[in-house]
């Protein structure tokens, strides 16, 4: 039986990779590239594509951020039927994904879309907070400490969301960086953040400055962590 794999990649450090995904690569007939209107294909395919078949086909798949609600669902949903078609034809297609296919990826619009008659298989990836933990030897949580992941749009209430957590993962922080400066300057936590852009990339940027931080040029691939404990004591850490 054919199957469809959610295939999670990392961030793009080509070394953290899973055994079970590079396995799972091995397996496809098919593979979906998603394309946004951004660089999201280029990451995931760059890593992956060393442990591709040789004749796997690779299929560029559109997945619009179309603001119109009904639109995007109908987008969806031709994708999905066109998934559906390939398994029909018993061949195992897969989604690349950076990150985690169940972390804010358009995995899941996809996997949506896909009937329960065909068998799914997902293979974590490592998250982009996951690995700016690790990379940068900052622990996430401690102790009985809290933690929130926050998406920046257009509806967030930033000092809310910061006012009740004790660690915060800010994702997404091109689109409110002003926004976001701001509510960490008023809340008191200028000195309690790490911001990384293009982690695990050759042109990362690692940032405890915001005010050295160029808000009309904050790549679209920058995660923040904020801990209200502290980073200070973790920067001799950080090579």
């Amino acid at each position: 039986m054919s199957k469809f794999y959610g295939i999670g990649v990392g961030v793009g450090d080509p070394e953290m990779i899973t055994v079970k995904a590079v396995n799972a690569l091995k397996d496809l007939d098919i593979v979906i590239v998603p394309d946004a209107g951004r660089e999201f294909e280029s990451t995931a395919y760059s890593i992956a594509k060393d442990y591709l078949k040789e004749n796997c086909n690779i299929v560029n798949m559109e997945f619009s951020m179309n603001p119109d609600i009904k639109k995007r669902k109908e987008e969806r949903e031709r994708n999905g039927k066109i998934v559906e078609e390939y398994l029909n034809e018993g061949k195992n297609v897969g989604f690349l994904t950076i990150g985690d296919p169940m972390t804010f990826s358009t995995y899941v619009y996809l996997l949506e879309n896909i009937s329960n008659s065909h068998e799914v298989v997902t293979v974590a990836g490592i998250s982009s907070f996951a690995d700016m933990s690790a990379r940068f030897n900052l622990p996430l949580v401690m102790g009985n400490e809290t933690l929130k992941v926050v998406p920046l749009h257009k509806k967030c209430d930033i000092k809310k969301e910061i006012e009740s957590s004790d660690n915060i993962v800010f994702m997404k922080v091109a689109l409110k960086f002003d926004e976001l400066r701001e509510a960490i300057r008023e809340t008191g936590n200028m000195n309690n953040i790490l911001m990384v852009s293009e982690s695990g990339k050759e042109k990362q940027k690692i940032y405890f400055d915001l005010d050295e931080v160029d808000s009309e040029n904050v790549p679209y691939f920058s995660t923040m962590i904020l801990k209200k404990g502290g980073v200070e004591k973790w920067k001799r850490f950080i090579s």
